[in-house]
């Protein structure tokens, strides 16, 4: 993974703990406590800077996310809920829960000409930010099975239902106490159950709306045994990569200095392996590419519906051939050759093993 997505993913985190501080302290009236000791300037002062330094991880989280080329998130789609072509649904709810900190940040500096029930109603309306934040990370993040990570949303889910049932127990009408209760219930039982049939089930990138060229770059499962070999889910062993033909398509996008083409592509017979081949660089006169990067991924239809990724960047490419080493599911680096055939939008040719590598 490239440097731009290890600091969309560090920045999305730390943005999504800052929030849960900022949610978790006014849900509980925090701000609004007082002693001699802690003084309202304080603990409303202890508020604010959190939620601008929510803020500001997350305007980083959202320009690494557009710098980074990988995935084709649009520029739009920054303010724009549900207009990217990547996972539209998932990204957009990340949106909304940035124009939602849009709202209080512009009505906070304007509120000495709001009314205060203006200014409330913005700012109560933005606490929906939180659950937005924390299920766009769960449905776009392309790591989500990571146990650690799912732990940091774990800890942030409890901090913000202790944050309620103290506000339940020192400030709620008894009245209303039942109905925001069942509600926390509903949120905290919906999360638990979208992250076990979504994010945690194998095919979750396709059904959340990843785009068809990108299907062959998903994360890898946790790798396994001493042996080094993986096992899958229900108990099958890792399906290996293999020679063989294949056939598909290819794209050119981009400007003549930063064009990318993308090369997707499957081959014949068994097992079933979707190619996908991502080079950049600058178009060159006969029509070829001069090469800055580029990137190779193998998914190999494994037991179960699962599938196996071998994935790696592009170590060399000469005319009609691209050589890359490729890493497995259990670690191994595997080198490998294809070789091209273009024709129009068509291409054809053959992945090939070549000879050095540990798998």
């Amino acid at each position: 993974m490239a440097p731009l997505w290890y600091t969309t993913r560090a920045t999305g985190e730390v943005a999504l703990a800052l929030l849960t501080a900022t949610v978790a302290l006014g849900v509980a009236g925090v701000a609004r406590f007082t002693t001699p000791r802690w003084p309202r300037l304080v603990t409303s002062g202890l508020h604010r800077n959190l939620s601008l330094m929510a803020v500001a991880f997350l305007a980083g989280h959202i320009l690494t996310a557009l710098l980074d080329t990988y995935a084709p998130v649009g520029w739009s789609a920054a303010v724009l809920p549900f207009s990217s072509a990547y996972r539209p649904f998932w990204l957009g709810l990340g949106t909304l829960a940035f124009d939602l900190l849009l709202a209080v940040v512009a009505t906070s500096l304007l509120r000495a000409r709001l009314r205060y029930r203006s200014w409330r109603a913005v700012h109560w309306t933005a606490y929906a930010a939180w659950p937005l934040a924390l299920w766009h990370g769960l449905g776009t993040g392309t790591d989500g099975r990571l146990p650690w990570l799912l732990a940091i949303d774990a800890v942030c889910v409890l901090c913000v239902l202790a944050a309620v049932i103290w506000r339940l127990s020192v400030a709620v009408p008894a009245s209303r106490r039942q109905a925001v209760a069942a509600a926390s219930a509903v949120f905290v039982l919906a999360t638990v159950v979208f992250v076990a049939v979504g994010p945690l089930q194998p095919g979750w990138a396709r059904r959340a709306g990843t785009p068809v060229a990108l299907l062959g770059h998903g994360s890898v499962q946790q790798t396994g045994t001493a042996a080094g070999t993986r096992t899958a889910a229900g108990g099958t062993s890792a399906a290996s990569l293999t020679s063989a033909t294949f056939a598909g398509g290819i794209a050119q996008s981009g400007s003549t200095q930063n064009t990318t083409v993308t090369v997707t592509a499957d081959t014949q017979g068994s097992p079933h392996q979707h190619i996908v081949i991502t080079l950049h660089g600058a178009s060159g006169q006969g029509g070829g590419i001069a090469l800055s990067s580029g990137r190779v991924s193998v998914s190999v239809a494994g037991g179960g519906g699962a599938a196996d990724i071998y994935q790696g960047p592009v170590t060399s490419l000469s005319g009609d051939q691209v050589g890359a080493v490729l890493t497995g599911p259990s670690g191994q680096r595997v080198p490998v050759r294809v070789r091209l055939a273009i024709s129009g939008g068509h291409v054809t040719g053959r992945l090939e093993l070549t000879p050095g590598g540990d798998g």
